[in-house]
């Protein structure tokens, strides 16, 4: 009788307890269900923001060396060989390339592979023929380079890739050999588990995981590394309800996007997407049979397969994959063989960027403060393609370094190059050290700019005054007051004055006088005006010393301060983003058509890039003519109190180059503009030669010959004199070379000789 009232007991109470757990284990699903399933359906990770540098775009008639497209192919990952065949190869012939292009999501859609053959001629684009039909073809274009990252608050970085891009291989072969079951149980497998623990138990250790991929995927995305029950219990319910509240195909594409496969310095890398540019430098589309074998067999020990480190470890993880690839009918025997065969093909950099651009980045990150994006971009991440021109960025980062290293350890420096048509900005750097975070020179140095205000000064006084390049200017001495109302007697660097000279010989040859007389003329208050419509946003003193380049501006002002001279006198932003896209594609931002607002006319802008061509021609640029190989290219030399700076802009077809040397303690440096800054230039251009100044002469501008002192217009076949762009000027009758009127005699006067 009391044992059965025991029995009675043990049993209600158990039944009472058993009710309480399950209870207690129904709310916390509810609450699961309530918070858990929000986090995972819009907080399941965060993407960083990949940055790309422009898409190299080519077409027949495009200034291209062979040398250059073929080691812009290197350094995005191609690889040269005589077979083809496969997208990421490129082979050469004696003057063509053959490129099988990647697929690639560009900013305006996704592209599939291309194989095309692009022929030379004269260091130029010929032709480009696609294979193997032998069409030809309008343009071609190349994926862009990976040059930085906007990493997440969590270090964590990943491409974020849906389920319909990744191989069905691949799927294959991590549920085989990773979760066998996973369409069939839900959530929590617990013959799997069952089947873990005999093994384990057989081997007296741990050789077989039990947990399916949504076990390991909760554990990733929520719970810590700690081996007790609790956590188990917890991971398993977890499992549970997301099973129970999400799809298959949901819960294998977040899985595929968050699992870990490695470090890039402080950086984890997540996702296959990444993973497999981050080890072969190919989107996830692209893999072999035994890379996908190498990155599945990852998931394992990302550490302790790790192919760089230990690539023999890594390749019998490899192999055993591949035979459960074979044992599983997902490859035939022959692929089998061959992909065993294969040795380890990794990219030699571990690291994701392996050409970091920190100063580039510095602007990019400017201008995403100015967009209007989401304020949850992290949960898509983005792309975001800029307008850096990588062969540009490289021969301006090469240049300025072989410049600072043959100087003064002290010596700094900046350069920024600049599409003046498109607003764009295809280079930048802002230091000695460019490729490390640091003080960006190019964006925050405000340096007296010397000599290059004059251009500015000479537009307004033409814009303004109506003169030209043939009015005659004065130099002689003046003497005026300075901002701290004492007597300032500019001088010119030669000490010397020259009477009277044309306006474009005192541009040519930068003279000091003539700029002053003409800006004081003007009025000082009038240029600081033109300077605001160039973009110049910082304080000008409208003294009679800004006209000798007292003002102080950044290498990224002088820049956009110039292109506005070059394009037609029209000012426009200059910018570095072109588009904004999710890493599924959807499109956040595109640049719009820039707006301009027009400074200096027509007429007036193309007088003064003839002048700066003079500069280059026969003035104090004209070092710069031995890297031009007959290219038409103007400039502008500057030069501080004391040599403290050096300056130099250069400006072809398309572009602006602006170079600035200088010390941070603002010491001299012993440079002119032309020793110092035309020859980081000079050195650009040696590495990448400029694109030819279109000098045409626009209505209603003719060429016209003019006496060198007086500005008399002169026949034009007389041998003195300058030939120079001006409005027609009537030729007085009987004017002779000297620019005086030849009187006739009676006997003319009488008869009409």
């Amino acid at each position: 009788m009391i044992k059965r009232q025991w029995l009675s007991y043990l049993f209600w109470t158990s039944f009472k307890i058993g009710l309480a757990v399950a209870a207690v284990i129904a709310v916390y699903a509810i609450y699961l269900d309530a918070t858990l399933s929000k986090h995972f359906k819009t907080e399941r990770y965060q993407a960083p923001a990949l940055v790309y540098a422009d898409e190299l775009r080519v077409y027949p008639g495009y200034p291209l060396q062979q040398s250059t497209l073929i080691k812009t192919l290197e350094r995005i990952g191609y690889n040269r060989s005589n077979n083809t065949e496969q997208s990421g190869y490129y082979s050469v012939g004696n003057d063509s390339v053959m490129v099988h292009r990647r697929p690639f999501d560009f900013s305006d859609g996704p592209q599939m592979s291309k194989r095309v053959q692009v022929h030379f001629v004269n260091d130029r684009v010929a032709s480009i023929t696609s294979w193997p039909s032998g069409r030809e073809l309008k343009s071609f274009r190349l994926e862009p380079e990976l040059i930085g990252r906007i990493s997440t608050l969590s270090k964590e970085d990943r491409l974020l890739v849906g389920l319909e891009v990744v191989p069905n291989l691949l799927i294959e072969t991590l549920l085989q050999v990773e979760d066998r079951n996973f369409y069939h149980h839900k959530g929590v497998s617990p013959w799997a588990i069952l089947r873990a623990l005999v093994a384990n138990l057989r081997a007296g250790r741990t050789v077989q995981g039990g947990s399916t991929l949504t076990q390991q995927l909760v554990k990733n995305l929520y719970l810590t590394r700690e081996q007790t029950l609790w956590r188990k219990f917890h991971e398993a319910m977890m499992s549970l309800v997301i099973d129970y509240r999400f799809d298959k195909n949901t819960i294998l594409e977040t899985y595929l996007n968050e699992v870990y496969f490695g470090q890039d310095g402080r950086n984890a890398i997540h996702g296959i997407g990444l993973a497999s540019q981050f080890y072969f430098g190919k989107q996830v589309q692209e893999l072999s049979v035994d890379e996908v074998a190498l990155l599945i067999g990852m998931i394992k020990g990302p550490s302790y397969y790790d192919p760089r480190r230990f690539p023999e470890r890594a390749q019998k993880r490899r192999d055993t994959v591949l035979k459960v690839m074979f044992d599983q009918d997902l490859i035939a025997k022959s692929t089998y063989v061959a992909a065993v065969q294969q040795q380890l093909d990794v990219r030699e950099s571990r690291r994701l960027v392996e050409h970091p651009y920190p100063h580039y980045m510095d602007i990019i990150k400017r201008e995403m403060k100015t967009l209007a994006l989401p304020e949850d971009w992290q949960d898509t991440g983005l792309k975001i393609y800029t307008d850096m021109d990588v062969n540009a960025q490289e021969a301006v980062q090469k240049s300025l370094a072989r410049k600072l290293t043959d100087d003064d350890s002290a010596l700094e420096g900046a350069m920024v190059v600049a599409n003046y048509r498109q607003g764009t900005i295809t280079a930048l750097a802002g230091g000695r050290l460019s490729q490390t975070v640091g003080y960006n020179r190019a964006l925050m140095a405000l340096r007296p700019i010397g000599s290059l205000i004059k251009p500015v000064v000479y537009a307004t006084a033409m814009q303004e005054s109506g003169i030209g390049l043939h009015t005659p200017v004065v130099d002689e001495a003046i003497t005026l007051e300075d901002k701290r109302g004492k007597t300032w007697q500019p001088q010119n660097y030669d000490t010397e004055f020259k009477g009277s000279l044309l306006l474009y010989d005192a541009l040519v040859q930068s003279r000091n006088i003539p700029a002053v007389r003409v800006g004081v003329e003007v009025g000082v208050d009038t240029v600081v005006d033109y300077m605001k419509r160039l973009g110049v946003v910082t304080p000008l003193e409208a003294y009679p010393s800004l006209t000798l380049g007292s003002a102080s501006l950044t290498p990224f002002a002088v820049t956009r301060m110039y292109s506005a001279l070059m394009n037609d006198g029209r000012f426009q932003s200059l910018s570095a983003i072109s588009s904004i896209t999710t890493h599924q594609g959807d499109v956040l931002y595109r640049a719009p058509e820039k707006s301009t607002s027009q400074v200096f006319d027509s007429k007036v802008s193309y007088l003064t890039k003839f002048g700066l061509h003079g500069v280059v021609a026969e003035g104090t640029a004209s070092a710069l003519q031995r890297v031009l190989a007959g290219q038409k290219v103007g400039g502008k030399t500057g030069t501080t109190n004391d040599y403290r700076d050096s300056w130099f802009v250069a400006v072809d077809g398309e572009q602006v180059v602006t170079a600035w040397l200088g010390r941070d303690d603002n010491q001299p440096t012993g440079l002119t503009g032309s020793s110092g800054a035309l020859r980081v230039v000079a050195d650009y251009y040696e590495r990448k030669p400029p694109l030819s100044m279109a000098l045409e002469i626009p209505e209603p501008l003719k060429m016209q010959r003019f006496h060198e002192r007086t500005g008399q217009r002169i026949p034009n076949d007389c041998d003195n004199g300058e030939l120079l762009p001006a409005e027609g000027i009537r030729l007085p009758d009987n004017i002779t070379c000297d620019g005086n009127i030849e009187e006739k005699s009676w006997w003319d006067r009488l008869f009409g000789g």
